[in-house]
């Protein structure tokens, strides 16, 4: 019984056509590619095809025209094209070679190809003629700016592609140029410049920087190119080549400090997804203009084929994409063909990082072991014993002496213990500490490689590229790993004067045998070890995890009634999970005349995701049996989303200064998820079969379909007038089929306007550069399928027959989309001719419509009722500072920093209320709500009994968002070595850390092994917890926890008290205030160390560039929270400790 072969269809047809969709669509542009790519070599060969019919027309004419169709230029004296008299032929689709045949032979020239360069020559010598070539001379010189020489200037001879030059660390040059020549200097971020020769032999230049660095191209949304400085809201864009310097696996996490208002919280363990949160809020992810489907992650994307990554930020920058983008977009561009001078390059990267320490990993205690108030002896580990099931690291004080034993140590029957063959009792053992850190023993050493190999390409009418990248991560958890690959194609090909068609296909596989869990769960190595497991245990000791003669059926542990032998969990209880990820697009651009083009694009994404999680015999869950003969069961999920975007584009010029670029379009999206779902029940028949028809009682399956289907038309306009004032206007009407009419069609407008200051008024000197922005947008969200109606759900079964139940909310059929009224302000000043650069944003959202659930008397039929209801407002600011500090002949400095500040409220509850939740209108939505101490007026907590008291209702205790969060970037160059660092952080917000708790619940925490222990296993009550007693009166509370009023008394606490009775009400009853810190951090992110080998030393190797360089992550955590890294964990999250990594990456291109 195989439940998921195809033949079958057990569970209807439904799930499995998105399946063939996916596949069709796959072929379809697989087959495009393989013609696209092959059109592409075809027009390579055969782009140099001829047609002419002239009649005595001169040779210089005839040798034009045949460079105007073939693009390639010609050299020749003057004087032999003179002398070779009128030219008439008659040709058509001939061959370039068969064209300059007929020309030149019988005139006695010849001619020589050099790349897209013929030059022609005579047979015969001639002694006049060298008089008429111009002579070579050397030329030689410095090129400097304001500040310094430059390196690295391009020198080239005008007219003379193959010749020319690159200025070396001294800014000097030397090359052979015609005596009356021109020489081209070129040097990115400078005013190109043409010297002329006139005869000397020596030149110096001064290259003068850009007078608007503004100039360059940005991609926005649908992935339109724009120019920068008429852009009208706030982008921000990192280059693809700093995402692959400090790798991580997710290149999600090499984002992070790098753009202002992108949170990105990583994860320490393997293969678990980083919260990301634009202006906080989730956002799209767009590939090649191309929107990818909800819950989209980045494993699949590989540093090496991304160009750059560009972040729209607002409302009004993804307007375009309507609802689906409405926080704004992470616009992903890949690379495409890029040839070298021989048209074709092949690039290698190599990259290894090994784990070196770790920045925050839980400490235990050494001293004492298992047990509960001091006693302890194990029989069965199941309450046979003297509390040996208990679960607890209260026991006994290790390490203690008794000459009375063989050992010289007390001696207490353990786990490992041996049977006495004649009593058939355990023989007691050394109570003694045998391991103190179980955790390191435990965890491997992890690391991360990736090897990337590209080919890229140009031809006369045709650019590709092929990549092929391996990404392998070892994880910390033994077993656990992840592997990665990916091929990347991409590519243009230029059809016709008119007509250009692109393509981008990528396709990743994911694979892992087993993967960790961060969660408080039975299955995590930090549960079993750092919480419960007591340091006389040795884990190298349980390595072995089956029990003698129970191989296969019954695990050796030290706990048999709460408690897995960690290496039982990673050899036999696993998660294996694959993942096929398609992301490809094709689009076609047609250019109607000089001032109309027509594109027409689709895309597509699919995730083909299965999982396969197997649960050995014996496996304990929390104190329970809840699968002794194990269990398996498979899942197949597959997301699709299917987009196809037509645009019509107008630009034109008129009235000499002003100028419109208007398109008009439409799309169309299908939205498609299915699931599919078997398990054993009762668990397996025969140990360690994973198969379901291996299961003891009916196999139980499910199956589930999502569809959404949306239209929409979309316009927008930009007008510029003398390229300082842009004005921007969008608007777009999508029709969803996920709300019912006439609530599912919403219109999304957008404003926005840009002005450049700097070139309407005379500014000082020392300002280069001033832009103003503003944007107003009234978005609108789209809301999930199947969420505004009321439908049945799959209930018990009765007698073998499925039953159907109402769901506890009911859905108001009149619901109405979510609407966000957003405004954004913004300015870009740039200082000193663009030494120091400032853009500074704020934004202000008001969200209305917000979905709501009003609670329903349950005569009802239902608990709650889901309305439009609540007002909220989310505004903040961001700060980007960018300079270069210094810059000299051979040293510069460039640093980027990033500061961001949001604030979420409430405007409006529905039906009038002024608060909810102990948040008040007008007050910040994101407050920690918890349990808290009692408190004196002087902040004292307040006892009873030598207990402190808690106050019996959730308190506002502070905010969980950050007052505010940073990055800064730095890099240095000094000749052909790099330096670059980069900081980020949070500062401000409150997190309750569970992990602590837990270790002092468990005795495990390093400040529970103290004199007071001892003490209270005899009996005594010696701990002061300090604090005062309340001797009369009472104390009344708000709802936010606020005094209202307060008659107490007070006086000092002298009562001594149990020091585990205070360890158990201080840490055991879930008071958050026990273990509330500030999740302030900064962490050191990245630093590299780079050298790039100088060309002059490739001459005599196959390669044309070389690079090296030593690489560091996550170096260093400054953080008051003690055992979990704050950056990415809070709560009773039990992540594998945040490791330092080092390593170092390998550039080669030939």
């Amino acid at each position: 019984m195989n439940y998921f072969r195809h033949g079958k269809k057990p569970y209807g047809s439904a799930v499995y056509y998105p399946i063939v969709n996916k596949i069709i669509l796959t072929m379809k542009l697989t087959l495009f590619l393989v013609l696209f790519f092959t059109a592409g070599l075809w027009a390579a060969g055969k782009g140099q095809e001829v047609n002419l019919s002239l009649k005595n027309y001169p040779l210089e004419k005839v040798l034009l025209e045949i460079g105007r169709q073939t693009k390639v230029k010609f050299l020749y004296n003057n004087r032999l094209l003179k002398e070779s008299g009128p030219v008439t032929i008659q040709v058509s689709n001939a061959s370039l070679d068969e064209v300059l045949q007929e020309l030149l032979v019988s005139r006695k020239l010849s001619y020589k190809k050099i790349a897209r360069t013929i030059t022609i020559t005579t047979t015969v010598p001639e002694k006049n003629l060298v008089s008429d070539i111009q002579e070579d001379i050397t030329v030689s010189g410095t090129v400097t700016d304001s500040i310094g020489v430059l390196s690295g200037v391009s020198v080239l001879v005008k007219d003379r592609p193959k010749t020319g030059t690159m200025t070396d660390v001294n800014g000097k040059f030397s090359l052979k140029a015609p005596a009356n020549g021109i020489l081209i200097f070129r040097y990115i971020g400078f005013t190109e410049q043409h010297v002329a020769v006139n005869n000397q032999t020596q030149l110096n230049v001064v290259l003068k920087p850009m007078a608007q660095l503004m100039n360059e191209v940005v991609v926005t949304a649908l992935g339109i190119s724009k120019e920068k400085r008429q852009v009208t809201y706030s982008i921000q864009e990192v280059k693809g080549e700093s995402l692959k310097v400090a790798r991580e696996a997710n290149i999600a996490n090499n984002l992070v400090g790098k753009v202002a208002g992108l949170q990105i919280q990583t994860k320490s363990t393997l293969f678990e997804n980083p919260d990301i949160k634009l202006r906080g809020q989730s956002t799209t992810i767009v590939i090649d203009g191309v929107p990818t489907p909800a819950g989209f992650d980045m494993w699949s994307l590989n540093a090496d084929d991304i160009e750059n990554v560009t972040v729209l930020k607002g409302t009004a920058s993804s307007a375009l994409y309507g609802s689906l983008a409405q926080n704004g977009a992470i616009m992903i561009t890949t690379k495409k063909g890029k040839g070298g001078a021989a048209g074709v390059e092949l690039a290698y990267n190599s990259s290894t990082q090994f784990q070196a320490g770790f920045l925050r990993i839980p400490k235990t205690q050494s001293d004492y072991g298992m047990g509960f108030n001091g006693e302890y002896a194990f029989v069965d580990g199941k309450g046979g014993g003297v509390n040996d099931a208990y679960g607890y690291v209260w026991g006994p004080k290790l390490n203690q002496r008794d000459p009375n034993t063989a050992s010289g140590f007390v001696e207490i029957p353990q786990y490992n213990s041996p049977t006495d063959p004649k009593t058939g009792k355990l023989i007691p053992l050394p109570w003694i500490t045998r391991n103190q850190d179980n955790l390191k023993g435990f965890l491997d050493n992890g690391m991360l490689t990736t090897h990337n190999l590209s080919l890229a390409g140009t031809t006369e009418r045709a650019d590709y590229r092929i990549s092929v990248s391996q990404v392998y991560q070892k994880g910390q958890v033994p077993g656990t790993k992840l592997n990665s690959s990916t091929l990347s194609l991409g590519g243009s090909l230029k059809v016709n004067d008119k007509l250009k068609a692109e393509a981008t296909l990528s396709y990743n596989k994911q694979y892992t045998p087993n993967y960790p869990n961060s969660e408080y769960s039975p299955d995590n190595p930090i549960y079993n070890i750092s919480l419960w497991m007591g340091p006389e245990v040795n884990i190298a000791d349980l390595k072995n995890y089956w029990k003698a003669g129970r191989e296969g059926l019954e695990q050796l542990t030290y706990n048999y009634s709460w408690y897995n032998n960690p290496w039982f969990l990673a050899g036999e209880k696993t998660r294996a999970y694959t993942n096929d990820v398609i992301v490809a697009q094709a689009n076609l651009k047609y250019e109607v005349n000089k001032d109309l083009k027509f594109m027409i694009r689709s895309g597509i994404t699919n995730n083909q995701a299965g999982t396969d999680n197997k649960i050995p015999y014996s496996y304990i869950n929390y104190g329970t049996s809840a699968a002794p003969y194990g269990n398996y069961d498979l899942n197949k999920n597959n997301n699709m989303r299917f987009i196809t975007d037509a645009l019509l584009t107008y630009t034109k010029t008129f009235l000499k200064d002003f100028n419109v670029t208007a398109s008009i379009g439409a799309s169309s999206r299908l939205d498609q998820e299915s699931r599919l779902a078997s398990e054993t029940t009762g668990g397996l028949s025969v140990p360690g079969w994973y198969n379901l028809d291996n299961s003891r009682d009916p196999v139980k399956s499910s199956n589930k379909l999502y569809e959404k289907q949306v239209y929409g038309v979309y316009g927008y306009m930009d007008l510029s007038y003398k390229n300082m004032v842009t004005l921007s206007l969008t608007g777009r009407n999508d029709w969803t089929s996920a709300l019912q009419a006439p609530n599912n069609s919403y219109f999304y407008p957008s404003a926005s306007l840009s002005l450049i200051v700097s070139e309407m008024v005379k500014l000082p000197e020392a300002v280069s550069f001033v832009k103003l922005r503003g944007a107003l947008t009234n978005a609108t969200t789209d809301v999930s399928p199947y969420s505004t109606l009321t439908s049945y759900l799959i209930g018990s079964r009765w007698a073998g027959t499925p039953s159907l139940a109402l769901p506890g909310t009911l859905f108001s059929p009149g619901l109405k989309p979510n609407k966000t009224i957003a405004q954004e302000y913004g300015a870009e000043v740039r200082f000193l001719k663009n030494r120091i650069g400032l853009d500074f944003t704020y934004f202000n959202y008001d969200l209305v419509n917000n979905r709501v659930l009003i609670p329903l008397s349950e005569a009802t039929g239902f608990n709650s009722n889901q309305i439009n209801g609540d007002k909220n407002r989310r505004r903040g600011i961001e700060l980007v500072l960018s300079g270069t500090p210094v810059k000299t002949r051979d040293f510069s400095w460039n640093v980027v920093a990033n500061y961001s500040r949001l604030r979420n409220t409430v405007l409006e509850y529905y039906g009038g209320a002024e608060i909810r939740g102990g948040v008040k209108v007008g007050e910040r939505s994101d407050v920690f709500r918890g349990y808290a101490w009692q408190r004196s007026p002087d902040g004292q907590i307040v006892h009873e009994n030598g207990i402190p008291q808690y106050i019996n209702q959730r308190v506002n205790m502070g905010y969980e968002n950050p007052d505010w969060e940073f990055g800064i970037g730095n890099s240095f160059s000094y000749r052909n070595f790099g330096l670059s660092f980069s900081f980020d952080g949070r500062i401000g917000g409150k997190m309750r850390n569970g992990l602590e708790a837990k270790m002092f619940e468990g005795g495990m925490h390093p400040a529970t092994a103290n004199g007071y222990r001892d003490d209270a296993y005899a009996g005594k009550k010696t701990y002061y917890a300090g604090g005062v007693q309340q001797t009369g009166g009472k104390v009344t509370y708000d709802a936010q926890g606020k005094i209202t009023s307060d008659t107490r008394t007070f006086a000092p606490n002298t009562t001594a008290v149990n020091y585990i009775d205070w360890v158990f009400a201080t840490y055991t009853n879930g008071i958050d205030e026990a273990n509330f810190y500030d999740r302030t951090f900064v962490k050191l992110r990245e630093v590299t160390l780079s050298y790039q080998m100088p060309s002059s030393l490739l001459k005599k190797t196959p390669f044309k560039g070389m690079g090296f360089s030593l690489v560091g992550r996550n170096l260093m955590l400054w953080s008051k929270v003690p055992y979990m890294d704050p950056d990415g964990y809070s709560g009773l999250s039990l992540a594998e400790p945040t490791t330092r990594n080092i390593g170092f990456n390998l550039n080669l291109k030939f």
